[in-house]
């Protein structure tokens, strides 16, 4: 059975939802500004440290952004001197992109920042809170997410 809190209470907690996303969504990009990154850099960059030798082509497929768009994150992130880029092995016309020692460092900075994140988000909570915290968010992000599949269908 579906239990339907009032709409209050249903009103409150929508809003605390949106309040805590939007708190996460802040910090990270104060965090990201202060290491001189945008939110698209630092997505990048976390696409090829987990993904080296990938292409441009990759990350747009990753991303969901059109190839031009790719280009000009990966030509950003190559002038910062986080990746390079090699001529394909498996296909002349591309080239393959990988972090460089800078682009490894700023990834331990950024790692650093999201386990900062998580701790303070977690604290006060016993390791059953959290576990219970995480299987309910991520059964409530499966619900939504389930839902807007069908809305699109």
């Amino acid at each position: 059975p579906i239990y339907m809190m009032d709409y209050e209470n249903a009103h409150q907690l929508g809003r605390l939802i949106l309040k805590l996303a939007n708190t996460i969504i802040k910090n990270r990009n104060r965090h990201l500004e202060a290491l001189g990154l945008t939110t698209s850099q630092a997505d990048s960059l976390q696409y090829f440290l987990a993904n080296s030798e990938s292409t441009a082509t990759d990350l747009k497929d990753y991303l969901e952004i059109t190839h031009q768009t790719a280009r000009g994150l990966v030509q950003r992130i190559e002038e910062k001197g986080l990746v390079s880029l090699t001529p394909s092995a498996v296909d002349g016309r591309c080239r393959t992109i990988s972090p460089t020692e800078s682009g490894k460092e700023l990834g331990v900075k950024m790692a650093h920042n999201r386990e900062q994140t998580v701790l303070r988000l977690l604290s006060g909570m016993t390791e059953e809170e959290q576990e219970t915290f995480y299987r309910l968010l991520k059964m409530a992000y499966e619900n939504i997410k389930n839902e807007e599949k069908e809305m699109l269908s």
